[in-house]
């Protein structure tokens, strides 16, 4: 079941997911390009730029300072609108995510489902006749890990991946879609766990302004939002 989000979800998180997004998105601009949908290609790595440039401005004026009560201000006014931005960019990938994913497995010639990443708890299959344990088949695209990240996310993150691109198959597209949902309601973005811990590490080295840059400073990234369901 895919992520619910219990409220307004906070600058960081919206931060997050759409850093999850752009890798998603440069990834899918290389496998059109790879096989010759040049346009397509563009056009997501164009959608990555614009998220990327997005959430960019607000971090950048938090890192010129937020000593005072007039900078804090401006801070919050330009993660409201970086918000409202990301937002928009999120409905329109929701539209678009099944075309693409579909897309993509139909040009590769696989089913996002056989690319998952493989259940250390599955049992083995014993064949009848020899009693020994079958060899499993060879995933198409198991030499690439691109295409498994691109439908799985990370290993340890696999509700990063694209997936179908259909909300109700989970992954990015279900939480995309329960961020959206939670706009509508009259919380208050309250810190989650996850946005709280990102600020911290933000703070002590330098304010990270990539998932790329946490990971290399040693920050976890791999948790879900403490104010999720």
């Amino acid at each position: 079941m895919a992520q619910t989000y219990a409220q307004k979800a906070p600058f960081n998180d919206w931060w997050y997911w759409s850093e999850c997004l752009v890798k998603r998105l440069r990834t899918m601009g290389e496998l059109y390009s790879e096989n010759g949908e040049m346009e397509r290609g563009d056009q997501a790595k164009d959608w990555a730029k614009r998220l990327k440039d997005n959430c960019l401005t607000p971090i950048v004026a938090a890192r010129k300072g937020m000593k005072t009560d007039e900078q804090k201000a401006e801070v919050k006014k330009l993660e409201e609108a970086a918000i409202f931005n990301a937002a928009e960019m999120f409905r329109e990938l929701l539209v678009n995510l099944p075309f693409m994913s579909a897309a993509i497995q139909d040009f590769l010639g696989v089913n996002y489902m056989d690319v998952k990443y493989d259940d250390p708890n599955e049992k083995e299959e014993i064949d009848e006749d020899t009693g020994l344990v079958k060899r499993k088949k060879k995933k198409k695209g198991s030499g690439d890990m691109r295409i498994t990240e691109l439908f799985w996310g990370p290993k340890a993150r696999q509700d990063e991946g694209i997936r179908s691109g259909k909300i109700e198959d989970g992954g990015l597209p279900g939480i995309l879609h329960n961020m959206l949902m939670a706009e509508k309601t009259s919380s208050s973005r309250a810190p989650t766990d996850y946005g709280q811990a990102m600020m911290a590490s933000a703070a002590q080295s330098g304010l990270a302004t990539t998932m790329h840059q946490m990971e290399k400073l040693g920050v976890a990234v791999n948790f879900k939002p403490g104010s999720s369901m």
